[in-house]
């Protein structure tokens, strides 16, 4: 008997059988699929974070902005940001922290409409952005709704304008719903993301309303953002709580 013919068959099943086991017991996550609907007559270019997650970018101005929110679960040295899912819990943080929202595991809706996170998790100095990149200042909004208005529209005494958020929504009732005022012409493709609630740690907004932070703070407990909602074409300035969880569209620096 040749043993070799023998033993030779025999290995190379044991070793399939130990892969097969392996990738059954620890799978590879699969990143999932963004739904997005992009201004297919811009230019986008790309930029990928330390989880491997790659987001389109795009140039507006002489800014360059992600046109995906961002859903990345570490800073960029490699400590783990923490997943808060517990209401109360978050609530009552005062430090970084982020969530899905209603707490969803799915993987397509996290791909597209990336993670919410609270203000502390903006200006930790291990950074949420990717290499090269930050969470814009209020003063880098501003800049931006200035370009995109262009003049056409005053802004009020708080900030807010009257025609920039119609300009830079995602078109169509894909995601905002069937009132949705939106050109996009912009290429920025803000997708109402919703928020999550800083007093009782609830989620709302979903389909309907956008919140973006900025770096920026506004007193010792609260800080400025920018919001849309699917109605109407006007962007909103506030500041609201540091414990709200809003997204994340960073900018390159």
């Amino acid at each position: 008997m040749n043993f070799k013919a023998f033993i030779f068959p025999l290995l190379t099943f044991g070793l399939l059988l130990s892969m097969a086991t392996c990738c059954k017991d620890d799978p590879v996550p699969r990143k999932g699929k963004s739904s997005a609907v992009f201004n297919i007559d811009k230019e986008y270019g790309t930029v990928t974070d330390i989880d491997g997650n790659e987001y389109k970018t795009i140039i507006i101005g002489s800014q360059t902005w992600m046109a995906e929110n961002l859903r990345v679960t570490h800073y960029r040295n490699g400590d783990a940001i923490p997943n808060v899912k517990d209401n109360v819990e978050w609530s009552g943080l005062s430090s970084g922290a982020y969530c899905s929202y209603n707490n969803t595991n799915h993987v397509d809706s996290i791909a597209t409409f990336g993670y919410l996170y609270n203000w502390f998790t903006c200006v930790d100095d291990r950074n949420v952005c990717p290499d090269g990149w930050h969470v814009p200042s209020d003063e880098e909004w501003t800049a931006l709704v200035t370009y995109l208005d262009n003049g056409e529209s005053q802004f009020d005494p708080y900030g807010n304008n009257g025609v920039v958020g119609g300009r830079i929504k995602e078109t169509g009732s894909i995601h905002w719903g069937i009132s949705n005022l939106s050109d996009n012409r912009s290429g920025f493709t803000a997708l109402p993301s919703g928020f999550r609630v800083s007093f009782n740690g609830l989620y709302s907004g979903r389909n309907y309303r956008s919140f973006f932070w900025s770096s920026t703070n506004y007193n010792s407990s609260s800080s400025f953002h920018r919001s849309m909602s699917s109605s109407f074409t006007s962007i909103i300035r506030q500041a609201l709580s540091n414990e709200e969880g809003m997204s994340i569209r960073c900018i390159q620096n």
